[in-house]
């Protein structure tokens, strides 16, 4: 798959656009909610987005600096920051995301297109591509494979009620039973005598 666009959208589903093996374009807008590992290869370009959109949290820190604030808390760029989608084309790659501001507004950020290749702007360029071949393998894992979050229901039995606090033990209710054969329809009603 030649992925163009990988989006995840404000429902946690997956917008997809790629090239098949054909050369035929695909969207696929996705109804079922991402797994885990495809929020996690989205998170993973955090630090990338900080440093390419040159956010004040990235100015002298390294990658991997960036990258260990995954384990604070509070005020970390992973707390800050997210990344919602790539936009891919040959050897170029353009990051977006949000951001949320100290006063609570959510800004959405994205990057320059970057070259995968031989960009000498940015020293992080086999971290990113790494990156990104893993956000492709999960897209390509949830198109395909149908890798998705388990969707978990509820069933709640106290509401329901109990469907045999009516009957009796010994009432049996009668049975009607209609069967077709060949143009006639015979009825038979069957009752349960004591």
């Amino acid at each position: 798959m030649d992925f163009k666009k990988i989006q995840l959208t404000k429902q946690n589903t997956l917008n997809v656009v790629y090239s098949n093996e054909n050369g035929d374009t695909v969207s696929v807008t996705g109804a079922n909610i991402v797994h885990q590992d495809l929020k996690e290869a989205l998170r993973n370009l955090v630090p990338h987005l900080t440093l390419l959109s040159e956010q004040r949290e990235g100015y002298n820190n390294t990658l991997e600096e960036l990258e260990q604030q995954r384990e604070w808390e509070e005020k970390s760029i992973y707390t800050r920051m997210a990344v919602t989608g790539v936009t891919l084309n040959v050897d170029e790659v353009s990051v977006s995301g949000t951001r949320i501001l100290e006063r609570g507004d959510i800004i959405r950020i994205s990057t320059p297109k970057i070259s995968t290749v031989d960009d000498e702007n940015y020293g992080y360029k086999s971290e990113l591509s790494l990156a990104l071949d893993n956000l492709k393998y999960e897209a390509e894992q949830y198109i395909v494979e149908r890798k998705w979050a388990l969707k978990q229901g509820e069933l709640d039995f106290d509401e329901a009620g109990d469907p045999f606090a009516e009957i009796e033990a010994g009432d049996v209710p009668s049975v009607h039973v209609e069967m077709k054969t060949k143009g006639h329809t015979t009825t038979c009603e069957k009752v349960r005598v004591s």
